[in-house]
């Protein structure tokens, strides 16, 4: 029997899928799996065509044909559409056996950077004539709703529209509903399906069972570097760092990895093994959980996900820890702070006592608080002398020795403090963890630990978790450092002793989540606030629109120019308004901006970090630190016309100002590549500070009429 060949599909392959009666699925899983056996052209069932972008090939499938191209070993299915008598006039090329460079596009796909010669749209003519609506080419019935498996609950609504426009932004309705709909209704091009993710068809019994609602997912295929980097150093002696850029796939690497433990451990006689994976927010958890349970299938039981606090917490129970504090992650804690302030005597006469409070008071609380919890706390500092004698890496500004001790003072009433209220933040909690945990403790309760976006963890987390593996080769971390808001610089030697990761390093390139255009204008916002310098030339996959910079004068300006955005971009794109998100410096800029786009007739809802549910319709509205982790085809920052951002202390010195700004920076660049096909900044009008300033003209449209 000759080898079979891999099988890719497009998201676009399987909306038709759904159209098809269960009968011709059937016809559909057999000329898929001709395709798994040979799909070189054989001049009459399959051809190539010449006409359409990225010259693919179709296979007849009765009344329908199948478009898909293939290389090496691989065949990439794109979509579907019908045929008629003169579908096939005048569109084959000379037959011929298919050169090694059929479609550029795989070879990207497959995971090589994007070259002149993949398919490329002119994104921004696409998006700028994106105005009028289109109507639909057949009406909505229910009949058509319950084939494409929309629930009822929705119908009423759906059965009202009768354009493109209507359909993208109808309320109350899930996202991958409308796309199911509209990709019935409307062909997607070529251009845009290419550029869609691929996804890995392991049999074709599952197309069968997807068009049942057997299947709800497929799982993303890894590119080779993405592949070779989920299995890679298993052999060595120590652990593994991943790093790279926004969207080159860390997380997706990660979960494979586990894939490949699984498997190395239960190759070696472990029958029921224990990993542990670590994502950086609540709202990963869950989406993670789905994709290993897919993944691993029936082993997926053996891997525990949860956040590194929650681990913490369990932590804490397990050594008996009942009358632990209440976590305070609200103000109380920095009214506390300036309390202590207020009842420390510090040390030296008068004017030196005076010169202690006013350094105190120009720190201000905020960063105040970040010193005592990044550089004390964090770095887990054992006395005064330990402090003053620390480097502090990361913070700019300096401080004496005199300075410190007045620092560890205010530290030490603040703690005390806490106490007398019992309460605790998230890093005294991990603090006391890492001290029950004690320098020569092991825990050792997992076969392996999977820790994502390290960047973000502080210290002490750290040396939580990785006590916890019980050999370093199975410990596998990713982390960014110009993705960290959380964090200030630390060496890895610093945090844990086992934390050496000389010749096991690898760096991912290619961008898989955000087009070029944003990467490089993000890349070019963030040219003075990264930690790292770029040590690769970044590589994208996926092209799009110019990335806007926009300025306004008022929060009811702001919301009308966001209105016409997202329903321009939605529509060039053919996304319902549901992928747009909108991230903001706090939370009063996000409910007001929610209120805002509520009145110009968009759903939009407010979510904190907490309460994020991305499956929720309409546009998600949203801080900029919670969007960490997460990805929307069209994102919008806003927000900054009603509020005083970033706030920075009247009298901050020079250093303590660059300090900041650059972290807020970070913090923006972190927004910024949430995006996936479309961005926009909005600016204050009249803006003053540098964060909102550096939008270099040659990466960010300052012109487009929206």
């Amino acid at each position: 029997m000759s080898k079979k060949w891999e099988l890719l599909i497009k998201p676009a392959f399987l909306d038709y899928l759904l159209k098809l009666p269960s009968k011709e699925v059937k016809q559909v899983r057999d000329k898929v799996e001709m395709l798994e056996q040979n799909p070189l052209p054989d001049g009459k069932l399959k051809k190539q065509l010449i006409y359409m972008p990225g010259r693919p090939y179709r296979i007849r499938s009765g009344d329908y044909r199948i478009f898909y191209t293939f290389q090496q070993d691989v065949v990439c299915i794109y979509k579907m559409d019908d045929r008629d008598d003169d579908t096939y006039s005048d569109t084959v090329a000379p037959e011929a056996p298919p050169s090694s460079d059929v479609l550029a596009a795989l070879d990207v796909e497959h995971g090589d950077a994007a070259s002149s010669s993949s398919p490329r749209v002119d994104w921004d003519h696409a998006f700028d004539s994106a105005i009028n609506s289109k109507p639909l080419p057949e009406p909505i019935t229910v009949e058509l709703l319950t084939r494409l498996r929309v629930p009822e609950q929705y119908h009423a609504r759906l059965l009202r529209v009768r354009d493109q426009d209507r359909l993208l932004s109808c309320p109350g309705v899930p996202d991958e509903i409308l796309l199911r709909i509209d990709g019935h209704m409307f062909d997607p091009p070529m251009e845009q399906v290419i550029q869609q993710p691929n996804l890995v068809l392991s049999d074709t019994e599952d197309l069968l069972r997807y068009k049942e609602g057997e299947l709800l997912t497929f799982l993303l295929k890894l590119s080779p570097d993405q592949e070779r980097y989920a299995s890679w150093s298993m052999g060595g002696t120590g652990p593994t760092l991943v790093k790279g850029g926004p969207g080159t796939g860390k997380s997706t690497v990660a979960l494979y990895r586990i894939r490949s433990l699984l498997n190395q451990l239960q190759a070696n006689g472990q029958a029921q093994p224990r990993i542990l994976f670590t994502t950086y927010t609540n709202a990963l958890i869950r989406s993670s959980q789905q994709l290993l349970k897919q993944l691993l299938g029936p082993n997926h039981i053996y891997v525990e996900v949860a956040t590194a606090d929650s681990i913490i917490h369990k932590f804490l129970r397990a050594r008996r820890q009942e009358n632990l504090y209440q976590i305070e992650s609200g103000d109380q804690p920095k009214k506390l702070l300036t309390r202590a302030i207020g009842e420390v005597t510090f040390n030296g006469n008068q004017l030196q006592q005076q010169a202690q409070q006013q350094i105190l008071q120009r720190m201000g609380g905020d960063y105040l608080m970040e010193e005592i919890e990044k550089m004390i706390i964090a770095r887990q500092l054992g006395g005064k002398e330990e402090y003053v004698k620390a480097s502090r890496s990361g913070r700019k500004l300096r401080l004496n020795a005199t300075q410190r001790t007045a620092v560890w003072k205010v530290y030490e009433r603040w703690l005390e403090l806490m106490k007398e209220q019992g309460i605790e933040t998230f890093a005294l909690r991990r603090l006391r963890a890492a001290r029950l945990l004690g320098p020569q403790v092991a825990l050792q309760q997992y076969d392996a630990v999977v820790i994502d976006e390290a960047q973000d963890l502080d210290p002490t987390a750290l040396r939580v978790l990785v006590a916890y593996c019980k050999a370093p080769n199975r410990l596998f971390i990713t982390a960014d450092a110009n993705q960290s808001i959380y964090g200030s610089g630390f060496s890895w030697s610093e945090v844990h002793e086992s934390l050496r990761f000389q010749g096991r390093t690898c760096i991912l390139k290619a961008n898989y989540r955000s087009t070029a255009e944003i990467g490089e204008a993000a890349q070019s916002y963030l040219s003075h606030g990264a930690l790292e310098p770029e040590v690769t030339e970044p590589q994208y996959i996926n092209n799009g629109p110019t990335p806007d910079a926009r300025m306004v004068a008022h929060i009811s300006h702001e919301a009308q120019l966001l209105t016409a955005y997202f329903k321009q971009a939605s529509r060039s794109l053919r996304l319902p308004i549901g992928s747009c998100a909108v991230l903001c410096p706090n939370e009063n800029a996000g409910r007001a901006l929610a209120i805002a786009l509520e009145n110009q007739g968009l759903e939009a809802t407010y979510m904190s970090g907490r309460e994020l549910d991305l499956s929720r319709p309409g546009i998600k509205v949203i801080t900029l630190k919670s969007s960490k982790g997460l990805e929307f085809p069209i994102v919008a920052l806003a927000g900054f016309t009603s509020t005083n951002y970033p706030i920075i202390p009247a009298d901050a010195s020079d250093e303590q100002r660059a300090e900041l700004l650059a972290g807020e920076r970070r913090t923006l660049f972190v927004g910024m590549t949430r995006a996936m096909r479309a961005l926009i900044v909005i600016i204050p009008q009249g803006a003053t500070t540098p964060l909102l300033d550096g939008f270099d003209p040659k990466y960010w449209n300052l012109t487009r009429k929206i």
